[in-house]
Formats: C-alpha cells, sequence, structure tokens
C-alpha cells in the first residue's frame, strides 16, 4: 500500500515551486542538504504578497526590475543593484514582464555572534537599498555574484565559502555604517562597546555549545559575570530576541539538521537538542519554522526527491 503523505494538496501547492511553504503570512524556507542557504533564479512576473521569514533575503535583478514593498514604502531594485530584507521583515514582492532576478535567502546562523556585529546591528535589522550610487553597491554586488556562482557549482564546501563571502559583505558595509553615520562621540562609545563584550560573547558562546543541556538565564548570568536583569537587557539589545527566544532558536536550528540529516526518531531528537517535553518541543518548533517537526521532515525528504 502506497504510503499517505502527511500534506495535503493545497499544502503541497504552495511550495510546489522551489518549497515555498507558507502559513498565513508566515514563510517556511528548505534548504538543500548540509546548507543553510537557498538560491532561486526566477524569469517570471512572480508576485508574493506581504510575507516574512526567519532568513535574510538579498536579490540580485538580471533583467528588469524588482518591486519591494516595506513598511509602506516601495524600492525599485534595478539590475547591478543590491535589496536586502533582514529575517523577519514583513515584506512584498512584485516583479514585472520581462523580468529575472536572483534570491539569496540565508540564516543568521552563528557565524553573526562575532562581537563586531554589535557595532552596527541597527543597520543589520532594517532593510537595506544599496542603489547605483551607493559607494559598496559595486562591491557588494560583485561579492554576492561570486557568491551565486560558488552556490551553483555545489562544491564540497559551498556553504562555508558562501558565508565567508557573507562575512566580506558586513564587514565592508559595517565599515561604510561607522564612517557616515557615527559621530566621534558614537564611535568612541561604540569603542567602549566592543571592548566590553567580550563576556557576553562568551556567554553566546556557551549557549551555543550547550544548547542541549539545562541553561537558564540565572546560570548564564553567574557564568558570564552579569546579573540577571543585564544579561536579559544584553540579550534583547544585541540579538533582538530574549534569551529563551535566542536558546529556542538555536535549539530548533539544530533539531531542524538532526530531522534532515538522520533516521533519528522526534522524540530522541526533542531530547538531543535540550527539549524535555514532545509537547513543548512540537509547540516551539511550530513558532520558529512554521511547521511541526514532523511536516519538516516531510517536507524535507519530499525537496529532495525532486
Amino acid at each position: 500500500m502506497k504510503k499517505k503523505s502527511l500534506i495535503n494538496e493545497s499544502e503541497r501547492e504552495l511550495f510546489s515551486s522551489g518549497f515555498r511553504v507558507t502559513q498565513g503570512a508566515h514563510e517556511f524556507i528548505t534548504y538543500p542538504a548540509n546548507t543553510s542557504i537557498r538560491l532561486w533564479h526566477g524569469e517570471v512576473p512572480d508576485h508574493y504578497e506581504q510575507h516574512f521569514h526567519s532568513a535574510v533575503e538579498v536579490v540580485l535583478p538580471q533583467t528588469g526590475e524588482c518591486v519591494y514593498t516595506v513598511d509602506g514604502e516601495e524600492y525599485y531594485v534595478q539590475p547591478g543593484e543590491v535589496m536586502m530584507i533582514p529575517a523577519g521583515c514583513k515584506h512584498a514582492l512584485r516583479m514585472g514582464e520581462n523580468s529575472s532576478r536572483d534570491l539569496l535567502l540565508y540564516e543568521m546562523n552563528g557565524v553573526f555572534t562575532l562581537k563586531e556585529f554589535g557595532a552596527f546591528r541597527q543597520l543589520m535589522a532594517k532593510p537595506l537599498y544599496l542603489t547605483a550610487a551607493h559607494p559598496n553597491c559595486e562591491q557588494a554586488h560583485a561579492i554576492l555574484t561570486e557568491l551565486t556562482q560558488i552556490y551553483r557549482a555545489g562544491g564540497l564546501l559551498r556553504n562555508l565559502h558562501c558565508y565567508a563571502l557573507l562575512l566580506e559583505l558586513y564587514a565592508i558595509l559595517g565599515e561604510q555604517y561607522l564612517v557616515t553615520s557615527a559621530s566621534p562621540a558614537e564611535m568612541n562609545a561604540l569603542h567602549r562597546q566592543l571592548s566590553g563584550e567580550d563576556a557576553f560573547n562568551r556567554a553566546l558562546d556557551y549557549v551555543n555549545e550547550n544548547y542541549m543541556d539545562d541553561v537558564t538565564l540565572d546560570s548564564l548570568a553567574a557564568y558570564a559575570g552579569f546579573s540577571r536583569y543585564t544579561l536579559s537587557r544584553m540579550f534583547r539589545q544585541h540579538t533582538g530576541a530574549t534569551f529563551t527566544q535566542y536558546l529556542n532558536k538555536r535549539r530548533v536550528t539544530m533539531a531542524a539538521e538532526l530531522l534532515a540529516g538522520t533516521k533519528m526518531p522526534v522524540t530522541q531528537v526533542a531530547l538531543q537538542c535540550g527539549f524535555n517535553s514532545i509537547a513543548t518541543f512540537n509547540r516551539v518548533f511550530r513558532d520558529v519554522k512554521g511547521c511541526t517537526p514532523t511536516q519538516y521532515r516531510i517536507i524535507y525528504d519530499e525537496s529532495q526527491r525532486k
């Protein structure tokens, strides 16, 4: 007897093109094996209503233009320009006739916990439109074009090479931001902030490495040498999330890798990633990824067969 899919036909239609799954305005992104980056090339006049997802979105128009709508403002992105949408930002996209584009999606994973990112986190928290007149546009476009070439080549370490290029891109954009947008007083404050962030970054490293254990805000505060209040405030300031939200996202990220890369039972995945209750695991996973762990595994398996 043929095994019945747990995904109904209406859900299947939602992700039949590039495995795009939506639940309301929440879009769920799937990734190829051993990567947290996905690249789509589109040559049809697509139109996507307002939505959001956990990935950063970068568009590189090839022909025609891509029109983004964010917070009521429209951006008409042309070939040679770059548009970057931060994770969690609601946006709509439409493309006209005879237009084409490369659309890059990637997760803000542990690579982006380097302490230098704290100096220009505001830059990363809002849409960034690099017009042809922007001083970094040409260089950013060249880096992203190289990234798309490496991605399509499909080498064994393409994820590493791609993230190395993203780090280079953010270093260039961050330097420009600090030079053009910060006053001398703000620059001095930033230098003091960076020098004093070592303890917080050690706390982040601890969470990233020990997420499967019973890590609490109190135990982490004691480890890092902060008060509970200070550590909670720093999590919001530097990650845009509470401690619990950050920890859960880390656990779900690792759980998704196990669900996609192994046949480990869902219950075992939950326990291995720090969840003591399958009900809690299902709820938190759905909150972060937009679907249950079982649905995620099915979607991933079906995407690999296409």
